[in-house]
């Protein structure tokens, strides 16, 4: 039986599933490893603030527990960057759980690293200090760096969502980072764009969480 891994999208945002399994698919290609993106069915359409993100976390877990039921996965991925339902999920199944924000913050703290979050969702930033506190606690971090614009704005206008970023990871290197987060799975097109950069390494999220899963799928089972 092939294996396959779980991907779940906390927004009810069709089109960000079907882009988080295209990442995903692409860099699981050769490995024979089906992705498989289930969508939560309520809550919001797109985790701007906290509020949003704590209601998001209910409708993941409904969702994930059970496409693990209908699809057996090896491991599951929880695409939005806040890691709504991550905890929840790792105690209700023994597979591998991990959301895109904690496999990211891992990556970019990796060795000590100095890093940083680029991100538009300036209402998440105390949350995704807190995640970064949570995954580790010593890291050294500096800070999260804000478009001027808006997700909701930023979602309609790739380019401009581009130049913004762009310019928030300057900030990040300004600070004396030498890693930075593109903080969001819908990001993920404008994070390759920014890969091109070479004073910094740009972490991707989804590419990251994708990591992760392969490594502990390799590890020796107890």
């Amino acid at each position: 039986m092939t294996d396959s891994i779980l991907v779940v999208n906390p927004n009810t945002n069709e089109a960000t599933t079907e882009m988080l399994v295209e990442v995903a698919a692409g860099l699981l290609a050769e490995t024979g490893t089906r992705v498989i993106g289930i969508t939560a069915r309520a809550g919001p359409r797109m985790i701007t603030n906290a509020a949003a993100l704590t209601d998001a976390a209910t409708h993941t877990v409904d969702v994930a527990m059970e496409g693990i039921d209908l699809h057996h996965p090896v491991a599951i991925i929880v695409g939005a960057f806040g890691d709504p339902g991550v905890s929840e999920l790792r105690s209700l199944t023994d597979i591998p759980v991990v959301g895109i924000g904690e496999a990211a913050v891992l990556a970019a703290s990796k060795g000590g690293r100095r890093f940083a979050i680029a991100t538009t969702t300036g209402e998440l930033a105390d949350s995704l200090c807190s995640l970064v506190a949570r995954v580790d606690p010593s890291a050294d971090f500096a800070g999260v760096m804000l478009t001027s614009t808006g997700p909701l704005a930023l979602a309609c206008a790739y380019e401009e969502s581009v130049t913004e970023l762009d310019a928030a990871v300057d900030e990040a290197a300004a600070a004396g980072a030498g890693a930075v987060v593109i903080g969001g799975g819908p990001l993920s097109a404008a994070a390759r764009v920014l890969s091109a950069r070479s004073d910094v390494v740009i972490i991707e999220p989804v590419p990251s969480a994708v990591e992760w899963v392969l490594g502990k799928i390799a590890e020796p089972q107890a």
